[in-house]
């Protein structure tokens, strides 16, 4: 979902492919379709797919119904069309097979571990040279547990990628789609973990359901980011005089050892995203002395990075799947040229090449996810959403540290 160094991002799959028909006849198609729409014409068309033409009236109400009386024959509709005629398709319903979530549970404890040694790593100096990392540690936190702090950074962490999962899952239950536990992924350390996903195992079944499956996970992971962050600057080690002592004097030694000006940075945009940097400013103001706890500032740091990758407007990444809902399939193409020409000029290209040769594995380039009443448009309140979107999008967007 980033560089080589990042998670993939956290995104609902979609399977959308439909068994062949050997339902109820055509006749008995024919009349549930007639309880919500105006059928000008019923046949089966060269696959043996009953077909409908009805008139293009007010059709998102009619045809959620539809689906729902539908369900019962294990069927399922799709409508398309333009002008004052629209096509109704029913297809059998694919056959889905339940979810393991046995596979979801062990995938959960082992990106656990895998994190958890990922915190560990990072406390204990994984990341520049021991020595002073253990210096650094015992002026700040003195005699603290590298065991205690690991699980710290694998809480942080877990929280924002777990919540976010579950910000797609809740809205899949909202509109009553059929959809798999988070898959989380174990990784390498410094972060430990690839992400996570869900299955959604049909397609939504208007452009607003698709919206809200694009936006719920983002805003969650958002809100936990932004919560992490706050608890890492305003409860870490309180910054007293004895210590600011020690620091300035480690400060030295560390920049001569790495031959830098300082190995203190301010948060500052655009190395850190905005987000974090607004919170350092208003934290400062509530709780000045304090030290931020490094684990969870990591934590909210990699929570930033998620939500950015996800938000791009791309191909079907939580962003593209927005934008596929609010512009349709002309809008999302030229959102995605966007969405990688913004990856490319922050710097995250290998993440940029990773979305195109998966657009180029799907056999279905730039199209984004398919729902199944794609004449309705999105609500007008979701199209004021979409501003909540691209608000999420500058807010972490950060430059590639690498």
């Amino acid at each position: 979902m980033s560089d080589a160094s990042s998670p993939p991002p956290p995104q609902p799959t979609v399977q959308q492919t439909f068994a062949a028909y050997s339902g109820p006849p055509l006749d008995t198609i024919r009349s549930i379709v007639s309880t919500q729409f105006q059928v000008r014409d019923a046949f089966l068309d060269p696959n043996g797919v009953p077909t409908f033409l009805v008139n293009a009236d007010a059709t998102k109400d009619k045809f959620m119904h539809l689906v729902e009386q539908l369900r019962p024959e294990g069927l399922i509709a799709a409508i398309r069309g333009t002008a004052d005629t629209l096509t109704i398709k029913v297809f059998q319903k694919p056959q889905v097979k339940q979810s393991r979530r046995t596979i979801n549970l062990g995938l959960f404890l082992a990106t656990v571990v895998s994190v958890t040694v990922a915190g560990y790593f990072l406390w204990t100096g994984g990341l520049g040279p021991q020595t002073l990392q253990a210096q650094y540690n015992e002026i700040i936190l003195p005699g603290a547990s590298p065991y205690l702090e690991a699980g710290v950074f694998a809480a942080g962490l877990l929280a924002i990628i777990g919540l976010h999962e579950f910000g797609h899952k809740a809205a899949t239950v909202v509109h009553g789609l059929d959809a798999s536990f988070p898959y989380f992924i174990p990784g390498p350390p410094p972060i430990g973990t690839f992400g996570a996903l869900i299955s959604l195992k049909g397609p939504p079944t208007n452009r607003d359901q698709l919206f809200d499956l694009g936006l719920s996970g983002p805003v969650v992971g958002f809100i936990v980011t932004m919560v992490v962050g706050t608890i890492s600057m305003l409860f870490g080690p309180a910054l007293t005089p004895a210590k600011l002592s020690q620091l300035t004097t480690w400060d030295s030694t560390c920049s001569t050892y790495l031959q830098v000006t300082s190995c203190f940075s301010n948060v500052s945009f655009p190395a850190q995203p905005l987000i974090l940097v607004l919170l350092s400013n208003l934290t400062g103001f509530i709780n000045p002395n304090v030290i931020y706890d490094q684990q969870l500032f990591f934590a909210a740091q990699i929570g930033a990075l998620l939500t950015f990758l996800n938000i791009v407007p791309a191909w079907q990444l939580d962003g593209g799947h927005i934008s596929r809902a609010v512009f349709g399939p002309g809008g999302h193409r030229i959102a995605t040229v966007i969405g990688l020409g913004l990856l490319l000029i922050s710097g995250f290209w290998a993440f940029a090449i990773l979305v195109l040769v998966m657009m180029s594995f799907t056999r279905r380039g730039f199209a984004g996810v398919e729902p199944l009443d794609d004449v309705s448009p999105v609500s007008n309140s979701r199209k004021i959403l979409y501003l909540v979107g691209i608000a999420m999008l500058v807010l972490t967007f950060a430059r590639s540290p690498i």
